[in-house]
C-alpha cells in the first residue's frame, strides 16, 4: 500500500478505536472497580480479539462469514448473548461489589483471587470484542479502502489490523492507568453500585440490540 494511505489510515482508525462502545464500557468498568492490573487484562483480551478478527479477514472467513446470512445471524445471537449475560452479571453484582468494598476495599474479594480477575477481565476482552459482528464489517468495508487491488490482500491485512491492534492496546492501557487516578472515588459503595448498574444496563440494551437485528434479518 502506498504511504499516504498508510498516513490516513493511522488517524482515521486511531478516531475509531476512541468511540465508546462495548469494550470501552468494560475496560472502564474492570478498570474503576478492580484495578489496573484487571483493565490492562481486558485490554489485553480486546488486543487478542482484534487480531482474531484480522486473521479471519486475512484468510478469508470473515468474508465468508459476512456473505451467510446464516452465520452472520448466528454471530449476532453469539454476540448479543454475551452482552446479556455480561449486562445481567453487572447487574446482580452490583450489590455484591458494593458489600465486597465495604469488608476490604475492593469490588473483588481482596488480594486472593487477584490472578482470576486478571483472567477473567481477559477472556471478557476477548469474547466482547471476537462476538462483535461490526467488527467484521469493518474490516471487510472500512479496511479495504486502503488497500491495493493489484497487490496481495493478506500481508495489507496483516499491517492493517497490526496498526489497530496496537492503536486498541495503547488507547485501552493508557485508559486503565489514567482511570486509577479516579479509582477512589468509584470504590464508594453506593458510586460503585450505580457504575454497576449503568455499564450493565448498556451491555444489556447492546446485546438486544443485536439480538433484533439479527432477528429482523
Amino acid at each position: 500500500m502506498s504511504l499516504e494511505s498508510l498516513l490516513l489510515y493511522i488517524p482515521l482508525s486511531a478516531l475509531l478505536v476512541l468511540m465508546p462502545g462495548p469494550d470501552f464500557a468494560l475496560v472502564t468498568r474492570v478498570a474503576l472497580s478492580h484495578g489496573r492490573g484487571p483493565g490492562t487484562a481486558a485490554a489485553c483480551g480486546v488486543t487478542l480479539g482484534i487480531g482474531l478478527h484480522t486473521t479471519l479477514a486475512m484468510l478469508g472467513i470473515s468474508a465468508a462469514i459476512a456473505h451467510s446470512p446464516l452465520l452472520f445471524n448466528l454471530l449476532e445471537y453469539a454476540g448479543g448473548a454475551f452482552l446479556c449475560w455480561l449486562g445481567l452479571r453487572s447487574l446482580r453484582g452490583a450489590q455484591e461489589a458494593a458489600r465486597a468494598v465495604l469488608r476490604c476495599g475492593e469490588a473483588a474479594p481482596c488480594a486472593r483471587t487477584a490472578g482470576k480477575a486478571d483472567r477473567n477481565a481477559f477472556l471478557q476482552g476477548f469474547c466482547t470484542n471476537a462476538l462483535n459482528p461490526k467488527a467484521i464489517i469493518y474490516f471487510l468495508t472500512f479496511l479495504p479502502q486502503f488497500m491495493r487491488a493489484d497487490a496481495p490482500l493478506g500481508p495489507q491485512f496483516l499491517v492493517l489490523g497490526g496498526i489497530m491492534g496496537l492503536e486498541v492496546l495503547v488507547w485501552y492501557v493508557t485508559l486503565a492507568n489514567l482511570l486509577q487516578a479516579v479509582r477512589a472515588f468509584f470504590l464508594r459503595p453506593r458510586v460503585l453500585l450505580w457504575l454497576y448498574r449503568l455499564t450493565g444496563a448498556f451491555f444489556l440494551l447492546f446485546g438486544l440490540r443485536l439480538a433484533l437485528e439479527a432477528l429482523r434479518a
